[in-house]
């Protein structure tokens, strides 16, 4: 029940997550914005609709909306929403299973024979593999900082940290930030909101989806948004472990505030070229890389 209840608030409320940041980037820009939970009527509508499916696909196609929903949903259930001590899950499974979504959706985008598939394709692996380096160095820093590898301790550890050990970890903290805007295609990586064939990456991939296959996909994003966001919130601002209605109350609020911020940066920066994605991932790398060494430095001279 401990972790039955926090995946499902997740699961529930993954979909809110995405109309919070539309809302939030809709006031940011002076307009009243649709309503919060669109983005529930705009799914029930998709599973309702049919599918068109090219006649070049194979039953790689058809697998790829299941196996990225399974791996968000897994990802849900290693990731607590609240702080709760124990393994919970492992940071190295995390990273696993964050790159078997997204390698799964790659060779979704290139089963269609489509153009735009097998450029965002290209252009997903090329980010994959500037983002993985400061993913494990993000959570390698983390564990080391607690003490262990399962993710459950380390939230538990920041909610009993020092003031002084949250400093220490803020760099760390920001590189986790950068790789969080990079993973669930948001700005500057990836303006989800667009169909320009000369920006799209995460949704070009998608591009051949439709009716409940879709449907499967755009739940699966919301999920990933909402577990990245709240994981970023939970060390950012370590919180009390709760339960029951607390816990409700406590998961609404971290949600609310990754939402702001997602919209926030998404408001305030413009998309960067793809060609400089190099340097965004090497800016996030170097983040992680000071915080890792701030860290360990930290831990040889016992201050943490």
């Amino acid at each position: 029940m401990t972790i039955l209840l926090p995946t499902l608030l997740i699961l529930l409320a993954s979909p809110l997550t995405v109309g919070l940041v539309r809302k939030f980037k809709a006031l940011f820009q002076n307009r009243r914005g649709a309503s919060i939970f669109q983005p529930y009527w705009a799914l029930l509508s998709l599973l309702r609709k049919d599918m068109t499916i090219t006649r070049y696909s194979s039953w790689v196609f058809h697998t790829v909306p299941f196996v990225v929903l399974g791996s968000t949903i897994a990802l849900a259930a290693l990731v607590p929403a609240v702080p709760i001590a124990g393994t919970y899950g492992n940071v190295f499974l995390i990273a696993g299973v964050l790159a078997l979504g997204s390698v799964f959706l790659v060779l979704g985008g290139m089963d269609t024979a489509s153009t735009f598939g097998n450029m965002g394709s290209s252009r997903e692996m090329s980010l994959i593999a500037l983002v993985e380096p400061p993913l494990f160095i993000v959570f390698a820093s983390l564990a080391l900082f607690a003490g262990s590898f399962g993710m459950g301790d380390i939230i538990a550890h920041f909610t009993s940290a020092t003031a002084g050990s949250h400093v220490l970890t803020a760099v760390t903290l920001i590189a986790l930030f950068f790789v969080v805007l990079a993973e669930n295609a948001r700005y500057p990586v990836d303006n989800p909101a667009t169909h320009l064939e000369l920006t799209m990456v995460h949704e070009a991939m998608m591009l051949e989806y439709s009716g409940p296959y879709l449907a499967l996909l755009e739940y699966a994003s919301a999920i990933k948004l909402t577990v990245l966001g709240t994981l970023f919130v939970s060390l950012l601002l370590p919180s009390f472990a709760a339960s029951g209605t607390v816990l409700a109350l406590l998961f609404l609020g971290k949600l609310i505030l990754a939402a702001f911020l997602v919209a926030f940066v998404e408001s305030t920066i413009v998309k960067m070229r793809f060609y400089r994605m190099q340097e965004y991932m090497a800016l996030a790398f170097l983040f992680a890389l000071g915080g890792a060494a701030l860290i360990i430095l930290s831990k040889l001279s016992g201050a943490v």
